[in-house]
């Protein structure tokens, strides 16, 4: 019993094309029978004030940085003189 490799994709297309089946747009003369019946009206409110957000304050440079690490690890350093 071969495998008939057309019929089956032929089949498979088929189904596909069944299951993705498009639905017809109605005709202008379907939109004029059936009127549409208009939503109520939503009453205009304000949107909100938008507060603008605080600025962060500047960053120190990367070398103020780890001169501030170094110094909180050893303390200010040596006193005058021991150097």
């Amino acid at each position: 019993m071969p495998l008939d490799v057309f019929a089956a994709l032929g089949a498979l297309v088929r189904a596909e094309a069944v299951r993705t089946k498009k639905v017809p747009a109605p005709t202008p003369s379907d939109e004029a029978t059936t009127p549409r019946p208009h939503p109520p009206a939503r009453p205009r409110t304000e949107p909100p004030k938008a507060v603008p957000a605080p600025v962060p304050p500047p960053r120190k440079g990367l070398l103020a940085r780890m001169r501030q690490k170094v110094t909180s690890l050893l303390g200010q350093g040596c006193p005058p003189g021991q150097a």
